[in-house]
C-alpha cells in the first residue's frame, strides 16, 4: 500500500493537470512552428566561427570565453543545456543557410558537447570546486566558487544520465561530481546560506544560496547514479534543507529577494533563478524525503510570483502583438527606465525558470497577478485572449535576427532588444549577445515542449563504482538522529588532484552578462 501511495504521489508530481497544458490552445499552434524556426537558427548562431564574427572557436569545438569573462566554464554552462535540450528535442539545424560561416549543428554537436564536458573536468580545481581568478571593485578573489561549482556539478550530472543512458562510461565524472559536492558541502555557512566562498564570506548570498541547494538537490535525485550511501544522502538532505530555510527567511514582506547583482539591489532575473528553485524543492520535498515545510515554501513561491508583476522594482511592463499583450522583463526598474524596452535575456529567464514552470506543474497557479487590465491567477495566462504569455513568446520570436545581410549574427538574439538606442551606464548594446540567445532560445523550447524540458527524469541505477575514500569523503560528516539531523554538518576532507593555474579574468558591467 504504501509504495502505490508513493508511486501516485510522483506523478502527480511529474503530470501538470491538462488545464495548464498551453499547447492545446490556439495561439500555441499559431506560434509553434515559428517557435521551431527560431530554435533551430539559434543553433546555427552557436556554431558561426570567432574568425567571421561568431561565437564558436572551431579549432578546440568550444566557445569564446572572452564573451563571458573570459572564463570557459561560464559561456559552456549558457550553452551545453541550450544545445543540449535541442538536441533532444530534434531541433538542432541540420542545414546552414548559404552565407552564413557557421559549421552544421547536427555534424558539430557531438564534437563540441565532449570538448565541453572534457573541459571542466580537466579544469576542476585542487579543492574539488571550480572557478578562476577574477578582480571586481579593486579586490581579487581566486580559487573555487560557490555558482560556478554549482553550475559544474549540475553540467557533469546531465552528462552523466545521457552517457548511462547510451551505456557510455562515465566513472570519471562521477568522482568529479562528488569531489565537487564535498566542496560545496563544505562551504555551507552557519546560518544555513552560501556566499561566493566561505573564507570571504561574512554573511550568505541568496544568490549563491539558491545555486548550492540546485546543485544538491539535483545530486540527491541521482543518487544511485552517483553512488551516494546513506550518509552522505543524509548530509545533501540536511544541507538543503537549511538552505530552504535561509532563503525563506530572507524573502522581504513585498516578496522579493536581494540581488545584490549587476549593481542593483532587486531583479527580476536573480527573483527568477531563485523561485525555480523553490519550485523544485516543493515538487520533489516528498519523493527525496527532505523536512521542508512545503505549506511555506508554496506561500514564498506565491509571494514571488506576485512580486514579479507588481514590485516597485521588478522592472516588468507589457509588449503587444498579435495574440495579446504579455508580460517582459528588464532587469530592474531602472534598466527599463534606462532603456525603454524589456529585456530579451530576463524576459527568456522569467518565462522558462519560473512561468510556464509554475504553470506546468501547477504551482502557485490560482496566484493574483497585476495587468493593465486588473488582476488576473496566473493560470490565467494560458487562455486570456487579452492578457497572455502567448503574446511574450510572440515578442520574444520576434526580437532573433532573421536575415543574413550580418551573416555573423544570423539566429542570434540581441541585447537588451532590438531597435534600443539608449541602455544604462556602462552598458552597450549588443546586436548578437551569448546570453540573450541562450535565455531565449531555452524560454522556447520549454514553450514548445514542456514534457522534454521540464519532464520528470526517472533515477536510474548507477552502474559504476567509485572508492571507499570517495565515499567516506562526501558523506564524512553528519549523522543522523531518528529523523532529525543536526544543524550543523561536519567538514568532510577533500579528496586531492593537481590544481589547474587560473587565469585571471575582469569582471564587467554590461547587458551581455548575466551568469555570476
Amino acid at each position: 500500500m504504501r509504495v502505490l501511495v508513493a508511486t501516485i504521489a510522483v506523478l502527480i508530481t511529474a503530470a501538470p493537470t491538462t488545464a495548464l497544458d498551453w499547447k492545446n490552445t490556439e495561439p500555441y499552434k499559431e506560434l509553434q512552428t515559428e517557435c521551431a524556426d527560431a530554435v533551430k537558427a539559434g543553433t546555427v548562431w552557436w556554431f558561426i566561427t570567432t574568425d567571421r564574427g561568431g561565437p564558436y572557436l572551431a579549432s578546440a569545438h568550444l566557445w569564446n570565453p572572452q564573451l563571458t569573462f573570459g572564463y570557459e566554464l561560464k559561456a559552456i554552462s549558457l550553452v551545453y543545456p541550450t544545445l543540449e535540450s535541442a538536441e533532444r528535442a530534434g531541433l538542432l539545424a541540420d542545414r546552414v543557410p548559404a552565407g552564413v560561416p557557421a559549421m552544421t549543428p547536427t555534424s558539430e554537436w557531438s564534437k563540441a558537447s565532449e570538448e565541453a564536458v572534457r573541459w571542466v573536468l580537466d579544469n576542476q580545481n585542487e579543492d574539488g570546486g571550480w572557478g578562476q581568478a577574477w578582480t571586481y571593485r579593486g579586490i581579487t578573489h581566486s580559487g573555487s566558487l560557490t555558482s560556478d561549482t554549482a553550475v559544474a556539478i549540475m553540467l557533469l550530472i546531465h552528462e552523466i544520465e545521457r552517457r548511462h543512458e547510451s551505456g557510455g562510461e562515465y566513472g570519471e565524472l562521477v568522482s568529479a561530481v562528488r569531489r565537487g559536492l564535498t566542496w560545496l558541502l563544505d562551504q555551507q555557512l552557519e546560518d544555513g546560506g552560501w556566499s561566493r566562498k566561505r573564507e570571504e564570506a561574512r554573511e550568505g548570498a541568496p544568490w549563491h544560496t539558491r545555486a548550492a541547494v540546485a546543485a544538491l538537490l539535483m545530486a540527491l535525485e541521482r543518487r544511485d547514479l552517483l553512488n551516494l550511501d546513506d550518509s552522505a544522502v543524509d548530509r545533501i538532505k540536511s544541507a538543503i534543507e537549511r538552505g530552504v530555510s535561509w532563503l525563506l527567511e530572507r524573502q522581504n514582506p513585498d516578496g522579493s529577494w536581494y540581488s545584490g547583482l549587476m549593481c542593483q539591489e532587486y531583479s527580476a532575473d536573480t527573483q527568477a533563478y531563485i523561485l525555480s528553485t523553490l519550485i523544485d524543492v516543493y515538487l520533489k520535498a516528498d519523493r527525496l524525503g527532505l523536512h521542508v515545510d512545503r505549506d511555506r515554501i508554496l506561500n514564498a513561491i506565491r509571494r514571488g510570483i506576485e512580486w514579479l508583476f507588481n514590485g516597485e522594482e521588478a522592472g516588468v511592463t507589457w509588449v503587444e502583438g498579435s495574440h495579446g499583450r504579455g508580460p517582459a522583463w528588464a532587469y530592474s526598474s531602472a534598466y527599463l527606465e534606462a532603456q525603454g524596452s524589456p529585456e530579451t535575456t530576463v524576459t527568456g529567464n522569467v518565462l522558462s525558470l519560473v512561468l510556464l514552470k509554475a504553470l506546468w506543474f501547477d504551482v502557485a497557479t490560482d496566484v493574483e497577478i497585476e495587468t493593465p487590465g486588473g488582476k488576473r491567477k496566473l493560470s490565467d495566462l494560458v487562455t486570456d485572449p487579452e492578457y497572455n504569455l502567448h503574446a511574450t513568446v510572440e515578442w520574444l520570436v520576434s526580437q532573433r535576427y532573421r536575415g543574413t545581410e550580418h551573416p555573423e549574427w544570423y539566429g542570434a538574439w540581441p541585447w537588451p532588444a532590438r531597435d534600443v538606442t539608449s541602455t544604462t551606464e556602462g552598458a552597450h548594446y549588443e546586436p548578437a549577445s551569448i546570453w540573450a540567445t541562450a535565455y531565449a532560445m531555452r524560454a522556447l523550447e520549454a514553450y514548445l515542449n514542456p514534457e522534454l524540458f521540464y519532464g520528470k527524469i526517472t533515477k536510474p541505477n548507477g552502474n559504476e563504482s567509485v572508492s571507499k575514500t570517495e565515499r567516506e569523503t562526501v558523506s564524512g560528516g553528519t549523522e543522523t538522529e531518528g529523523n532529525k539531523r543536526q544543524e550543523k554538518s561536519k567538514r568532510g576532507v577533500p579528496v586531492l588532484l593537481p590544481a589547474v593555474p587560473p587565469v585571471r579574468r575582469q569582471r564587467q558591467r554590461g547587458g551581455q552578462y548575466r551568469h555570476r
